[in-house]
């Protein structure tokens, strides 16, 4: 048998020393590289939502202010609507009726064309530029705003008056400008909230929603030009047949006037999700 002396012993005692020092020293250097890392996309990830946090405060409290400028208080707690045949109805609200300075909205943006309000949920100016990417990234003091503002698809050529007013807003995070839109996926939500009340200029609208459904960033729902009734009303039986459910309005005419939510998916980026209303009481 083969001995090995002492000084060899301590030869390759020292060898798996050197080994193993050098591997504790590679993972330990692996380790602490993947610790930096981790804490750099920490610290990122926290600024960009600082950010984000940020941003949407600014727009949510500039909007606030705007609203404030220009709501006109009504002291009275009746709020009269009209229906198509003309029948005053009388709802008696412990609130004050809500009404807005259009002339004021005017002089700070001409682009202005009206108001959207639904409850204590959305309340925003409605714009219509020369385009459909200025207001997606200005709000409507013409500020640079991540939220940017809820606008007339600028092909519409009578607006909100058009029988088929297509309004884009952007689905938001915190639920501010459209993203509250995407609840309606659920006939609970829409039962909750059916209407929203709609002004143009200077006059006031109820409109109930008749569909809610997801569709394709381009198709057919995006249809604004009609070359007669017939056209229209083949236009109102595809809606319908595209809405996740029943919400009770089912008698559109040609003759009335329609508008449609358009606001994107959190998930597939080619999808919107749309809520379709159409015009039934005149707010007074």
């Amino acid at each position: 048998m083969k001995h090995i002396n002492v000084k060899e012993r301590f030869q390759n005692k020292i060898k798996d020393l050197k080994k193993h020092s050098k591997k504790y020293y590679i993972i330990e250097s692996i380790r602490k590289l993947i610790m930096l890392c981790a804490l750099c996309v920490f610290t990122y990830s926290a600024y960009e939502l600082t950010n984000i946090y940020l941003d949407y405060k600014d727009s949510d409290d500039e909007y606030e202010n705007i609203e404030k400028m220009f709501e006109v208080p009504n002291i009275s707690g009746d709020e009269q609507t009209t229906d198509i045949a003309g029948n005053k109805i009388s709802n008696t609200k412990n609130e004050a009726v809500w009404k807005y300075d259009y002339q004021a909205l005017v002089n700070m943006n001409s682009d202005a064309v009206g108001w959207i309000k639904q409850d204590n949920i959305i309340s925003y100016p409605v714009l219509k530029g020369t385009d459909n990417t200025y207001y997606l990234t200005h709000n409507a003091a013409h500020r640079e705003s991540k939220s940017g503002s809820i606008f007339v698809d600028y092909r519409v050529n009578e607006g909100m008056e058009d029988r088929n007013c297509i309004i884009y807003g952007h689905d938001m995070l915190n639920n501010s400008m459209f993203g509250t839109l995407i609840k309606y996926a659920s006939k609970s939500y829409f039962k909750e909230h059916p209407t929203f009340d709609i002004y143009i200029k200077d006059k006031g609208y109820r409109y109930y929603i008749f569909a809610t459904y997801e569709t394709d960033e381009i198709g057919d729902t995006y249809s604004y030009v009609f070359a007669d009734d017939e056209e229209f009303q083949r236009y109102i039986d595809l809606c319908m047949s595209k809405r996740a459910y029943d919400t009770g309005v089912n008698d559109i005419k040609p003759t009335d006037k329609i508008i449609t939510l358009s606001t994107c998916t959190r998930g597939d980026q080619s999808k919107r999700f749309i809520v379709q209303m159409v015009r039934r009481e005149e707010l007074t």
